[in-house]
């Protein structure tokens, strides 16, 4: 099992692979149920990914702000591109990536936004998603940004980081 898992999150992504683990939760044990030796421990199911929704939550909350996808968005962060995601294949470092730029994150959302974004693990797992689908990022465009969003990125980086 540990090494199906592994093969599954850790092997490249094509698209048959991608939509594999979009449409399939996966359970984990955790350490100490592995070392009880799993028996009737509860288990961590990573929710269903949604590449679509994704998409939407990056452009509606602002991710694209600051990082780019399809040429859409700005490069004050690094672009997200699908062909470029060759850092984060797995959900555990992608995660470890934004936790360790969390402190920047949150004061250009601060400073831009005016607030700070609220995000589920739901949220954060479709995002996951859409970041690493080709197809679905093939089809995001600036008509996918609202209005509010097209302005700051018009107007360029933050004050506060000028």
């Amino acid at each position: 099992m540990k090494q199906a898992l592994r093969n599954c999150i850790f092997a490249p992504l094509g698209a048959v692979g991608l939509a594999l683990i979009i449409a399939t939760p996966i359970t984990l044990q955790t350490t100490t149920e592995a070392q009880a030796g799993g028996n009737g421990s509860p288990t961590t199911t990573i929710p269903e990914m949604d590449a679509q929704r994704g998409k939407a939550l990056f452009a509606e909350r602002g991710c694209v702000i600051c990082h780019s996808v399809n040429n859409v968005g700005s490069d004050v962060a690094t672009s997200l591109d699908a062909s470029n995601m060759n850092i984060a294949r797995e959900p555990f470092e992608f995660f470890a990536r934004m936790w360790r730029g969390a402190p920047q994150m949150l004061a250009l959302q601060q400073a831009d936004l005016g607030y700070q974004i609220d995000f589920s693990g739901q949220d954060i797992a479709d995002i996951f998603a859409f970041v690493q689908s080709r197809e679905i990022q093939e089809g995001f465009t600036e008509q996918d940004l609202p209005d509010h969003i097209k302005e700051i990125i018009d107007n360029g980086p933050s004050a506060a980081f000028e």
